[in-house]
């Protein structure tokens, strides 16, 4: 019983975590609910696989990211410019929500660097393991992001 405990609050602690790292890679309110669910299911099923719970973070993280990559395997190829949906932001600041809108301008690969980076603290190396690309690639991105957020914000 303790054992759920301790998930249920690490899981209570990362939601909001999570549901921005889901938007980020999927844009869609619906399916980023989904990949949360689904990501916090899974994660309990394989709870005995976590070798340290002070890991517990990025590995759920990567759960996600893998389940968000999943439900984006599923859409259609095309979807019409109507139908996508603008991110939510995270906070009413003026200055925040300008930059938010920014970020979610980035394409996906980019955004969710950017995302795992500043918003939700975690590290290169974690974000390399999280994403399942190379420490340097998650530097690359987040030069590139750096530059086409300078770009976007000056307009």
């Amino acid at each position: 019983m303790e054992e759920v405990q301790w998930f249920t609050q690490q899981v209570m602690t990362y939601e909001p975590s999570m549901y921005r790292l889901a938007m980020s890679i999927l844009g869609n309110t619906e399916d980023a609910a989904d990949a949360a669910q689904e990501a916090i299911l899974i994660a309990y099923q394989k709870l005995h696989t976590l070798r340290q719970k002070e890991s517990f973070r990025p590995w759920l993280m990567k759960i996600l990211t893998n389940e968000c990559y999943a439900l984006l395997k599923k859409r259609p190829m095309q979807i019409s410019m109507d139908e996508l949906p603008e991110m939510e932001q995270p906070t009413q600041d003026e200055h925040t929500n300008q930059l938010w809108q920014a970020v979610s301008d980035l394409n996906e690969s980019l955004r969710s660097v950017v995302v795992l980076y500043y918003y939700e603290g975690f590290s290169g190396k974690e974000i390399g393991s999280i994403l399942g690309i190379t420490e340097a690639n998650v530097k690359t991105r987040l030069s590139r992001a750096r530059k086409h957020l300078k770009l976007l914000l000056e307009e």
